[in-house]
């Protein structure tokens, strides 16, 4: 992967912006889609996330391990928009241990600190692309 991409993800995964979003999709490939705002990219491939809630997403990883997280950013016009895609594969799924206590760490000093921490999940990145492909002519 591309130092520049593996870099913009770390930036923008971190960040926490609540435009994130998790894509996913079950083996008869019926897609689902969450707001995941509570994450941290811990190294060039991996990814932590913590699910207080999103069930069918959840259920999704479970079923396929796979996954799509999304960052769209937009200018004050909407003119223009920046952002990132992060290909994944679930690793783990945790209820305790360190990266457990680090996302529930991240978790607390958000809004949704009144939610409990129901897992942590870890994501290996098998791929990492700008959110547009097009190039101007």
């Amino acid at each position: 992967m591309e130092r520049e991409l593996i870099e913009k993800a770390r930036d923008l995964i971190n960040a926490n912006y609540i435009s994130t979003t998790l894509s996913t999709v079950d083996k008869d490939y019926n897609v689902n889609i969450a707001v995941i705002s509570v994450m941290e990219m811990i190294g060039d491939d991996t990814i932590i996330a913590a699910r207080f809630g999103a069930d069918k997403t959840y259920a999704n990883l479970k079923e396929t391990g796979r996954g799509v997280f999304m960052v769209l950013l937009a200018d004050e016009n909407r003119q223009s928009k920046d952002g990132i895609r992060v290909y994944v594969k679930l690793q783990d799924d945790l209820t305790a241990g360190e990266f457990y206590d680090r996302i529930k760490q991240r978790l607390q000093q958000t809004n949704y600190s009144s939610f409990a921490l129901k897992n942590c999940l870890v994501f290996k990145i098998t791929e990492i692309l700008p959110v547009s492909m097009l190039k101007k002519a």
